[in-house]
């Protein structure tokens, strides 16, 4: 399967995955703009919040546009996300792509990069300065935390782009075509 096979794919499972998001999770997960300044507006934020988490409310979706970008780093108002997933890609081999989507994302300051991995390897991701998603592997009863959590990120960055670890690995006219591809 080539790279764009690959990307569309992905994009479909996300896609999938992001249509119907976890109640549980999107309870937990808000961000709520800024906390209540009067004692009635934090007393109905607890009750809101308890009556969400006994399913009688839906979850307070909160409206503003989520930004991928850290506060030290440098990006524009308008920068979009790039999710790169990688969950199951080895060390050795993630550590390549994230160096090839360094050298890509040189001069695309419009795209912020989020990675999204199963690999614990935290020294290395704080020198990147990018967003990473960690999905660990918790073992317990019912549905796997892994499982929930990638239902949740595809849900919260289903307005972003899209692409799979392995494109880091591209050299710069097929990370240009894969992205006008898929009209980025």
């Amino acid at each position: 399967m080539n790279i764009t096979d690959e990307t569309r794919t992905l994009r479909q499972a996300l896609a999938a995955l992001a249509a119907k998001p976890e109640w549980d999770f999107l309870a937990r997960y808000d961000l709520p703009d800024k906390k209540p300044s009067t004692l009635q507006g934090r007393v109905f934020r607890l009750v809101r919040t308890l009556l969400t988490k006994i399913r009688l409310l839906p979850p307070d979706i909160t409206k503003y546009r989520w930004l991928p970008t850290l506060k030290h780093s440098s990006s524009a108002s308008d920068t979009r996300a790039l999710l790169i997933w990688a969950p199951g890609m080895e060390q050795d081999a993630l550590r390549n792509a994230c160096v090839g989507f360094q050298q890509l994302l040189v001069d695309r300051q419009d795209l912020a990069p989020v990675l999204v991995t199963d690999v614990a390897d935290f020294a290395y991701f704080s020198r990147l300065g990018w967003l990473v998603e960690y999905l660990p592997e918790l073992v317990g009863e019912g549905q796997s935390y892994q499982e929930r959590k990638r239902a949740y990120l595809a849900w919260r960055y289903r307005d972003a782009v899209v692409v799979p670890a392995a494109a880091g690995l591209l050299d710069k006219e097929s990370w240009s075509r894969l992205l006008q591809h898929f009209s980025v």
